[in-house]
């Protein structure tokens, strides 16, 4: 199970307003995300593509607004993911928190923010050509 170009181009929009980074981390974050979808059991990459495919689609259902949630307008998109953070309803707020939790994973692992947060590079990195 991948998320392919087009749908790691949307969410890498909606990571860059949930992380305050630029677009260019949050594309190596949603890279990061197909990677984890490819690596983990099937049951794991189910649920967290089951949020991204939300989080990416559901502005209509949620704000009333009938676009993707990268074409929002930043307002909209921050109304958007306040929707998501702090909904009555225990799944919604559970999957915006799983892709949080797993995106969290890449930002931090990723060489831009560890230099910014003056953490030095990770101990150990995997070679992907050995594996």
């Amino acid at each position: 199970m991948r998320l392919g170009p087009d749908a790691q181009r949307r969410i890498a929009v909606v990571l860059a307003d949930v992380f305050g980074e630029p677009i260019g981390v949050a594309r190596d974050i949603a890279k990061f995300l197909d990677g984890y979808l490819q690596r983990v059991p099937a049951r794991a990459a189910l649920g967290l593509r089951v949020g991204v495919w939300a989080v990416t689609w559901l502005p209509f259902a949620l704000i009333g607004v009938p676009l993707p949630a990268d074409a929002l307008s930043p307002s909209a998109r921050a109304r958007y993911i306040a929707h998501w953070t702090h909904s009555r309803h225990y799944l919604l707020r559970e999957a915006f928190y799983l892709l949080k939790a797993v995106a969290l994973m890449g930002w931090s692992a990723h060489p831009a923010v560890r230099a910014r947060l003056d953490v030095g590079p990770l101990a150990v990195t995997r070679d992907r050509a050995s594996t």
